[in-house]
């Protein structure tokens, strides 16, 4: 798998983590959360070190639009907008090797 879809995989876990812990769902029922915050803020610092710049404003423009940066595709179907990604794309034996973004919404693509 290329390295920066991995970052941006592992980007993009960090970030549903956090907005977890950030819902107040969790602090009505008395969980301190901020050390857990703080700990996975830490994480998301070093994990963009390994992602280009112009890939990283890519993916929180991405964010801020769809509430994630990136999308698994499974059965040939982007899991964001659900639409069939052309057949050129779904037969391509390197598709995790390279980034590749949906030709529909935009946002990253990777393959299950």
């Amino acid at each position: 798998m290329h390295p920066v879809l991995e970052a941006l995989i592992a980007l993009n876990d960090l970030d549903v983590m956090i907005q977890e812990l950030q819902s107040p769902d969790y602090r009505e029922i008395g969980f301190d959360v901020e050390d857990q915050i703080f700990k996975l803020e830490k994480a998301r610092a070093e994990i963009i070190k390994k992602i280009p710049e112009e890939v990283l404003k890519k993916y929180e423009k991405l964010k801020k639009k769809y509430k994630r940066g990136i999308a698994p595709v499974i059965g040939g179907v982007c899991m964001n907008c659900f639409s069939l990604l052309p057949i050129a794309m779904t037969s391509e034996a390197d598709r995790n090797e390279k980034l590749s973004t949906c030709p529909n919404c935009g946002i990253f693509i990777y393959w299950v």
